[in-house]
Formats: C-alpha cells, sequence, structure tokens
C-alpha cells in the first residue's frame, strides 16, 4: 500500500468489446462457415487505498484535520468502441473460392510475446492491454516538494517576514548610546546657551538636532509597535494557503520495435513477411504495419494548508504612556529643552532598545518552530495516455500469398489510446512533511498543546 493504513479497494472500468473472426465459403454454397473467433470485452481496473474520511465535517465542532492520505490508480481504455471491418478475399486460382475476416483492426496496443520463429505473438488470449506505466512521483520526491511549497507560501513566513520587517524597523531606531546621552547633552547645551548670548547659534545647532533625533527615535519606535501589535493579534488566526507549481507535461514518439499491426499480426524472423496469428488461413494475405505510440506524460501538483502561529512571549516595551506623552508633546507644541528630560523619563529609551533586539533575535530562532499548520497536503495528479497507430508497411505479405487470396478492400487501421491516472495525497505532521509525531521535541509538542493541536488516531 502507498498509504501507512486504510483500506483497498478495486472495480473494473468497462472498455471497448474486441471481436475478430476468420469465415469461408465454396461455391456454389452460398454459406460462410465461421472459424473460431477471438471476443473479449476489454476493461480496465482502478485500485483505491483510502481511509473513508468523513465528508463533510460536523459542524459546530473545533477546527479539526478530518483528512488523511490517499492513493488512486486508473486504467482505462479511452476508445469506447473499436470500429467494425470487414474484409473479404478471393482465392486467385480458384475463382469459386472465398474468405472474410470480420471484426477489429486495431493498431496493436496489446502484450505480446516472440518464440523461435515469429515477433510480435499475443501474449494471451484474450489479449491483454499494455497500460502506460504509473509514472508518478515517490513519497520521498512529494514529501520534498511539500517542503518547498511551505517554504514559498506559508505564512512562515507569517513569522519569518515579522521577524525581518521588525528587524528593519529596529534598524531605523538611532541606536544606543545617542539615546543615553540625550540627557547630558540637554544639560549641556542649556548651560552653554546661559552663559553667552554669543552662544545662540551653539544652542539651536546643538539643541535642534538632538530633538530631532528624539523624534525620529519616537517614530520608529511607534512603527515597530505598531507592527507588533499586528503580530500579536494575528496569532491563533488560521490562515489557509494553496500552492501549485507549474504543471509538467512530456511527449514522445517511438516506433516499437518487433510491435506488429494491426493486433494479432506477427512477423516473421527469417523471411520477415506478415502473418496474421488470429486468421490463419486469410490473415497470410494480409500486410504487417509498424506499430507508433506516442506517449504524453502529464503531472500536476500542488499544496493546501491551513497554518497558525504560536505566539512567543518575552516582548514588553515599557512605559508606553511615557512614549505617548512625549510624542504629544513633541509633536503638538515646541519643546522646551530644560523640560524636556524631566517630562518624560528618557530612561524608557535605552530599555526598549534593549528588548526590541532581545524579540527580533528570539523571533528570528523561534519561526522554526511557532508557525504550525492546522492541517497540510501534497496532492499529485499523474496522467501517462499512449496513442498506439499503425505506420509504415513492416512485413509485406509473403509473394506465395499475395498471388493467392486478393483482398478486395483493405480498411485502415483504427488507433487506440489507453490511460494510466495515478492520484496521490500525502499529510503532513504539524511542522511539516516527511516528520513523524513521534520525532516531535517536548518544545514542539508544547506548541502544540498551547494551540489546542492533538494527534488525530483514526
Amino acid at each position: 500500500m502507498f498509504i501507512n493504513h486504510g483500506q483497498t479497494k478495486s472495480r473494473t472500468v468497462p472498455g471497448p468489446s474486441l471481436y475478430y473472426r476468420e469465415d469461408e465459403k465454396v461455391l456454389p454454397d452460398p454459406k460462410w462457415w465461421a472459424g473460431t473467433p477471438i471476443r473479449s470485452v476489454i476493461a480496465g481496473t482502478q485500485i483505491t487505498e483510502s481511509d473513508g474520511n468523513r465528508w463533510p465535517p460536523p459542524k459546530g465542532g473545533r477546527f479539526e484535520d478530518f483528512g488523511s492520505e490517499f492513493f488512486s490508480q486508473k486504467k482505462e481504455v479511452v476508445n469506447s468502441t473499436f470500429p467494425f471491418s470487414v474484409l473479404e478475399f478471393r482465392q486467385v486460382t480458384s475463382p469459386n473460392r472465398f474468405g472474410r475476416i470480420s471484426g477489429s483492426l486495431v493498431a496493436n496496443c496489446f502484450e505480446t510475446t516472440s518464440n523461435a520463429s515469429y515477433w510480435s505473438i499475443p501474449a494471451a488470449n484474450p489479449p491483454k492491454f499494455n497500460f502506460p506505466p504509473d509514472l508518478s512521483s515517490s513519497r520521498e520526491s512529494l514529501v520534498e516538494k511539500g517542503t518547498n511549497a511551505i517554504a514559498a507560501c506559508a505564512p512562515s513566513n507569517q513569522i519569518a517576514q515579522v521577524a525581518s520587517s521588525l528587524g528593519e524597523l529596529y534598524q531605523k531606531v538611532p541606536q544606543i548610546p545617542g539615546a543615553s546621552t540625550w540627557k547630558s547633552r540637554l544639560e549641556a547645551i542649556s548651560t552653554v546657551a546661559r552663559s553667552s548670548a554669543d552662544e545662540f547659534l551653539n544652542v539651536a545647532f546643538g539643541v535642534l538636532p538632538t530633538i530631532a533625533d528624539m523624534g525620529e527615535f519616537l517614530k520608529a519606535t511607534h512603527n515597530y509597535d505598531k507592527a507588533y501589535d499586528q503580530f500579536v493579534r494575528d496569532a491563533g488566526r488560521i490562515v489557509r494557503r494553496e500552492f501549485r507549481f507549474p504543471k509538467e507535461v512530456s511527449v514522445t514518439e517511438e516506433v516499437l520495435t518487433n510491435v506488429i499491426s494491426p493486433a494479432g499480426h506477427v512477423k516473421n524472423k527469417t523471411s520477415g513477411t506478415s502473418y496474421d496469428w488470429w486468421s490463419p488461413n486469410y490473415g497470410k494475405a494480409t500486410p504487417g504495419y509498424e506499430t507508433i505510440r506516442k506517449r504524453t506524460v502529464e503531472r500536476d501538483i500542488w499544496f493546501s494548508g491551513a497554518f497558525t502561529y504560536h505566539l512567543p512571549g518575552g516582548n514588553d516595551t515599557p512605559s508606553e504612556m511615557d512614549r505617548k506623552r512625549l510624542m504629544a508633546k513633541l509633536f503638538g507644541a515646541e519643546p522646551d529643552m530644560n523640560t524636556v528630560w524631566q517630562l518624560t523619563p528618557w530612561s524608557w529609551a535605552v530599555d526598549w532598545v534593549s528588548n526590541a533586539s532581545s524579540f527580533v533575535k528570539n523571533l528570528q530562532s523561534f519561526h522554526d518552530y511557532s508557525t504550525v499548520m492546522r492541517y497540510g497536503y501534497v496532492m499529485e495528479t499523474t496522467t501517462v495516455t499512449d496513442v498506439y497507430t499503425a505506420g509504415q508497411i513492416t512485413a509485406p505479405v509473403a509473394a506465395t500469398y499475395a498471388g493467392w487470396y486478393k483482398p478486395v478492400f483493405w480498411p485502415s487501421v483504427s488507433s487506440v489510446t489507453l490511460r494510466t491516472t495515478t492520484k496521490k495525497r500525502i499529510q503532513a505532521n504539524p511542522f511539516g512533511f516527511g516528520l513523524s509525531w513521534e520525532g516531535l521535541s517536548s518544545f514542539q509538542q508544547a506548541i502544540l498543546t498551547a494551540i489546542g493541536i492533538t494527534r488525530a488516531v483514526r
């Protein structure tokens, strides 16, 4: 089984009927004497591995992942029917002797074998379709895709982006020792101003830059706190994301070695001439064609998940009222350099810078664990479509039989389309793909407990 647990079900996919028969009549008797027909309803198959998940989920309950892994593979014949053809012959040396082949002249899409004398012998009776192979991705490859999808679309970057954004905002804050020296700078400027009016320019050029620095600091802290407040409000919310990888399509075409069309025809290894395995008499007068297979592989992979994150603690920007009062003072009236420091104790600035720096560092180290998925799945649909057609004559009629039986007409060989569709779905652990619950650290388990995610055992 592809999935870890669940049930396997199978069914038959209806397919077209294959019929092929050789008849003969000898005049004056008008009756056709029928040979042994090849008759079969050739069907496809579908296998499904599933947990039998409940859908839709119950209403009113808590948010829970009711899904699981899934696998399904369907092999089908795209043709609903095969054309019915009639091929009649007249024996040249015996004008009163007639033959007839009736049934489906189709490109050879069946399993074949060989013996010492012939290539392309039908491997089974009734014949078995040579369905396209399973070219879907391995579990390891899907795990890798899931990891890349999370990195690309997760609000993952909610933690990472907030850490980056706050880090950038923090870098815009005028750094210590600037803030720690504001008080001494103001006191020194005040002393100089009182000592001489001639020093007015020194005062102006000293006071204004200092107050400007303080204003820039306040703006930067305000922007930082605004981003942080939004981060706090979003904590615990569910954010759904979907990510689609570029669709992969490849097309190849080849002439199959020693596979002769129409189905049932073989090729003599010695003479290279054609022979109809299903029509041992009149089939000797029918040519064999090369078999061309055009294969189209389409792969569609996408991710769907619901993310949330746990808010780490440890960020208290102190003296919020002090900051607001100071901002009102600075931006609402012209400041008095002698009273700025006393009105709003600037010691909070030093503490704020220290706390903000620690928070950004903690956030950057914490984001690997704090963003978790309520659910996360990678889905893949891989379709392999083989179209079989008849090409050029590769096994002509032997000279002896070419003069013995003369076909009245020769209908075209019909193409056949076979398809294998494989669907896979793998489930993520709350911390990513390829991880087991048993492998979670105690720290990771504590985060899940805080958010309220528990392992669903079905």
